[in-house]
């Protein structure tokens, strides 16, 4: 971080690509951003997560994993794009 609470503008892109490889995820396996409250994720935090926040990297893997993918699925996609 540059300033206090400031991202710097080269890793605002990488979070967006973040963001929408984890959206077009949920959207592949036909997941809502609902129910997954019993591994303490809720409606909120997933739209958070999918909208380019910066999120911890535990919040990311608990994602990751309810969608069905593991962290180096979302590295092949990001190499992708």
């Amino acid at each position: 971080m540059n300033e206090k609470g400031t991202v710097p503008e080269k890793y605002l892109q990488q979070l967006k690509n973040i963001s929408q490889a984890l959206k077009n995820m949920r959207f592949v396996e036909g997941k809502t951003q609902k129910g997954y409250e019993d591994v303490g994720l809720s409606r909120r935090q997933i739209q958070h997560v999918e909208s380019g926040s910066n999120v911890s990297l535990l919040k990311l893997l608990t994602v990751l994993d309810v969608y069905g993918y593991c962290f180096g699925d979302l590295i092949d996609i990001l190499n992708d794009v």
